[in-house]
């Protein structure tokens, strides 16, 4: 099998869990939302401009989740607005009252941008969570184009801590703080680390977010001010 072909075969196939999770689906979620950059582990897409997001989730009552997600996004100051879609597969694992776990596959794209279609890829993700404020995940990356190393895949690791603050007035806070590191070795020749600090508010169905995000210095000196810290503020809307 060609790679284009299995490329296509493993794109379809997670279009295909998501709409098979979809469709037995116990409750529907959708968000709309904006951030003032688009980040993916440190990095920002879109010369870092801010982004319109939207979104919609599944889940199954047997544990099956899927999603769909569209973002706008500004490659470059000299280019218009072109579009991220995702799609993304998986089940959720209660293991007991205090643990749980989530396998996933999610399928990056950029249908209508020549440039950023040499990004496109495929993640491949393994969650565990201890009472919805320690996060570990593992993620192994395939990207849908060889590098002139030969090689397309990388993989990531995060750690994500969430702790409750309390309520100030009807605004529920908590802190959120994370690390992570890319590998990108046999890609690419090199790895980075990232992390973010921050803060994050509930409101019935708005959520916001402030974080301050950075990168390593291996990040800066191959993505250049993509990597450079920012604060990074969002916030969603859920229907």
């Amino acid at each position: 099998m060609t790679a284009p072909l299995r490329w296509r075969v493993a794109t379809t196939a997670v279009a295909a869990l998501s709409l098979a999770a979809a469709a037995q689906a116990q409750d529907i979620d959708a968000t709309l939302g904006a951030s003032s950059a688009l980040l993916v582990r440190g990095v920002a897409l879109g010369n870092g401009k801010p982004v319109l997001q939207a979104g919609v989730s599944a889940d199954a009552a047997d544990g099956w989740i899927a999603g769909l997600g569209i973002a706008t996004l500004r490659p470059s100051a000299d280019e218009g607005w072109t579009t991220q879609l995702h799609a993304r597969a998986g089940h959720a694992f209660r293991l007991d009252d205090d643990w749980s776990a989530q396998l996933a596959a999610t399928h990056y794209a950029y249908p209508f941008d020549d440039y950023l279609r040499a990004f496109e890829r495929d993640e491949f993700g393994a969650t565990v969570a201890w009472r919805d404020r320690v996060f570990g995940s593992v993620t192994a990356l395939r990207q849908a184009h060889v590098s002139p190393a030969g090689h397309r895949s990388g993989w990531a690791a995060d750690l994500v801590l969430r702790e409750p603050l309390g309520r100030l007035g009807p605004v529920s806070l908590a802190l959120a703080a994370g690390l992570g590191h890319q590998d990108l070795q046999r890609r690419a020749g090199f790895s980075y680390d990232y992390g973010h600090l921050g803060v994050s508010g509930r409101v019935g169905a708005l959520q916001f977010e402030l974080a301050r995000v950075a990168s390593d210095r291996r990040a800066r000196e191959r993505f250049g001010p993509a990597a450079d810290a920012r604060w990074v503020g969002s916030f969603t809307v859920g229907f």
